[in-house]
């Protein structure tokens, strides 16, 4: 019996159990903390396997318990129970249960279903039901179902604004389909020279893109709903005088007659633009670019927008900033502007500005309050249009303005991605290349290496 625990097998293989039973141990404990340290990474451009950050802020700011019903069979409820799992994980205050219409026609009678796949959002006495297992549209259901009264947007139109309703590359429908998809009430034929003053229900006013100067008593009726805690969200053009200029001033807002040029070269290496779509990836501490760390967006053709001296009980932002190889040209000549120190400014320029004021007369609508006047110009309105709203940061960067003026700071977010494609641009050269890599050189590496060691052998 010593002779066998002293012997090599002996050696050998109680190294080798102790090995086994080492990583059995290691394997065990690495279970344990993986159930109860729950951590996932996903590796995905878009983040499609994770709940978007609009849906996690929603989740987060949760006042009550929200309770969800899905009626759904067995066999259809997997990747939605998957993803409802995941809404409870990120808050205590979420519940879920699924009903098998087949099997349980009492309680699908009771809650007054007729379809499979309908889910049915609960909470304070309130409900919400929808068909469907997008994620956006069960956040949506949960906003709405929270928020109670929709707010209302109108646009601003008879200036030569580009139709909400239009699908060309220059109109503004996905921006409206956006705002209507979170639960916003969007009216876009307000024409304010027929009516005295801008409507009651309006909760936010948005002049998007006008082409020609709007009257002294539009200008008149706009002033009066912002001291009264208005909402305005102005996006104007570079060579454009809308007439809101003087106004705006008051609230520190200057909008400048002058277009951004940049030279940094960016726009041209990733997207093919010239120097008069100039790139930001800086953004001001505000509530509307907090989360936009990290996200490009880009403007076509834009002017600056930059804050004066605020007065008492005002809150002035800059937004956006372009490159430091921007500068602001004043000459509009058309042809490739040079830099000139005399007249022109060296950047970073702003292009966005937001302001939050006391309101200085009383609001008609006793649902509002005690609002504050909140508002944001852009000195572009191309970066919200069709051809450019689902670029990079674009779209969000609209979006989250619009939630901040209508005053729903919790909900301020970047909505979920949409599953892209990831494509390799190759050139001439590069496709050659690879074409002589996986036919020639890679077949060749194991003949030359079989030739190496026959001839060794030998």
């Amino acid at each position: 019996m010593i002779h066998f625990l002293g012997s090599r097998m002996f050696r050998y293989g109680s190294g080798a159990v102790a090995s086994v039973l080492i990583v059995l141990s290691i394997l065990v404990v690495i279970n344990f903390l993986a159930n109860r340290y729950n951590y996932r990474v996903d590796t995905t451009e878009g983040k499609i396997y994770s709940l978007s950050d609009q849906t996690t802020t929603v989740l987060r700011a949760l006042p009550t318990e929200v309770r969800v019903v899905a009626f759904f069979s067995q066999d259809d409820r997997k990747k939605y129970e998957k993803m409802l799992g995941d809404y409870s994980h990120h808050s205590d205050r979420f519940s879920y249960r699924f009903v098998d219409p087949d099997a349980e026609p009492a309680e699908t009678r009771r809650y007054k279903v007729s379809d499979h796949g309908t889910t049915i959002v609960e909470a304070g006495g309130k409900s919400e039901r929808f068909r469907g297992v997008e994620e956006r549209d069960l956040t949506n259901a949960i906003a709405k179902v929270l928020l109670g009264r929709s707010k209302v947007v109108y646009f601003l139109t008879g200036h030569g604004e580009s139709p909400m309703t239009s699908m060309a590359r220059e109109g503004f429908s996905k921006a409206k389909e956006a705002l209507l998809a979170e639960n916003v009430v969007v009216r876009d034929t307000l024409l304010l020279l027929e009516t005295p003053q801008v409507p009651e229900d309006c909760d936010l006013l948005i002049i998007a893109g006008p082409r020609k100067r709007l009257f002294d008593d539009e200008v008149d009726s706009i002033r009066v709903y912002l001291e009264a805690g208005g909402s305005l969200f102005l996006l104007i053009d570079p060579e454009v005088e809308s007439g809101l200029e003087p106004l705006l001033e008051n609230w520190a807002i200057s909008i400048n007659n002058d277009f951004v040029v940049d030279e940094s070269g960016i726009g041209t290496r990733l997207f093919g633009l010239d120097y008069s779509m100039p790139i930001a990836a800086e953004y001001g501490t505000h509530p509307v670019t907090d989360k936009h760390k990290g996200l490009m967006t880009f403007y076509r053709y834009a002017r600056s927008v930059s804050k004066l001296k605020p007065t008492s009980g005002m809150e002035v932002h800059e937004l956006v900033k372009t490159s430091y190889s921007s500068w602001r040209e004043t000459t509009f000549s058309g042809d490739k502007p040079e830099f000139d120190p005399r007249r022109d400014s060296q950047g970073p320029a702003s292009l966005a500005v937001a302001v939050r004021a006391l309101p200085t007369r009383r609001s008609g609508r006793s649902d509002r309050g005690v609002s504050k006047t909140h508002i944001c110009v852009f000195g572009d309105s191309d970066f919200a249009t069709n051809q450019y709203f689902g670029s990079q940061g674009n779209g969000d960067l609209f979006l989250n303005a619009a939630t901040w003026l209508l005053q729903e700071e919790k909900l301020i977010s970047i909505r979920p991605k949409q599953r892209g494609e990831s494509r390799i641009h190759l050139t001439r050269a590069d496709a050659t290349w690879v074409m002589w890599l996986s036919i020639v050189v890679l077949p060749a590496l194991p003949i030359t290496a079989g030739i190496l060691v026959w001839r060794r052998r030998r």
